[in-house]
């Protein structure tokens, strides 16, 4: 492709694609289980030119897949110090018609209120957006794992949200996740705290987003213990990856495991 497009596997200049494409490129050459896509190049932050609009719409194309998320990846995302997680728009459900729109909004979320309010707090410059334009996963089961637990710090134990729909409805607040704490060497969870889901996110029948009640599944484990063993194994398998305690995106589609995004934890306290 084009130096101003590139697949999701070639996505390996972190000046170039920012922290959350660079750690997915790497993952993805590493073997582990990302969606395909392709990212644009923050060197096309705000330029939707003609032939850009064409490249976009040719890579789109060479998918297989209809339907797209589009995620931001900030230059200074994702980092050590400052994840941005949150802080930049995802817009999912995306089809040829409204994709340009959509990188469009994608990247001017990054002069949002919100988003200028996080980077003065962090003293970080405004920074230039990349785009990731990665297949839809349609995900019964969705959530986020982190290799070190994010509040008492124990590094022995993996934490696992999950919910049922898509994992934007858990990233954004907008559900209460079930949590499982589990021993990392083993896989075994010793911790079960079962939420009550009164509804999810999934794709809508015209495509983008709906709520939908989750129904009787809604109030049992929404993991079963082998799918969080199976989950514990492939966060303890970033970590070391990675060299660092990570919080991952996952999802699950008829009983493949993907994994979405993944960055360091970076509210650990010092130990």
């Amino acid at each position: 492709m084009d130096d101003l497009v590139s697949g999701i596997i070639d996505a390996n200049s972190l000046s170039s694609v920012g922290g959350k494409a660079f750690a997915l490129g790497e993952m993805s050459r590493a073997g582990f289980n990302v969606p395909g896509g392709f990212v644009l190049s923050a060197r096309t932050f705000m330029t939707m030119t003609p032939s850009l609009q064409r490249l976009i719409l040719r890579s789109f194309e060479a998918l297989p897949a209809e339907l797209v998320a589009v995620r931001s990846s900030a230059i200074n995302e994702d980092g050590q110090e400052a994840a941005w997680a949150g802080q930049l728009d995802t817009f999912l459900n995306c089809n040829r018609d409204n994709l340009l729109q959509s990188i469009q909004d994608c990247w001017e979320s990054a002069n949002s209120e919100r988003a200028q309010s996080y980077a003065r707090q962090r003293a970080l410059q405004s920074t230039k957006v990349a785009v990731i334009v990665q297949e839809m996963i349609q995900s019964e089961i969705s959530g986020i794992a982190f290799s070190v637990h994010p509040v008492s710090n124990d590094d022995t134990l993996v934490v696992i949200e999950a919910g049922l729909g898509l994992g934007e409805a858990i990233v954004s607040g907008q559900i209460t996740p079930d949590t499982y704490v589990v021993i990392k060497e083993t896989g075994l969870p010793i911790e079960k705290h079962l939420a009550q889901q009164q509804k999810k996110l999934v794709r809508s029948a015209v495509g983008k987003t709906t709520w939908k009640a989750a129904g009787p599944q809604g109030n049992k484990q929404k993991l079963s213990d082998e799918q969080i063993t199976e989950l514990c194994q492939l966060t303890a398998q970033l970590e070391a990856f990675f060299a660092y305690p990570v919080d991952a995106e996952w999802a699950i589609r008829d009983n493949v495991l993907y994994v979405l995004q993944c960055r360091p934890i970076t509210t650990l306290l010092p130990s």
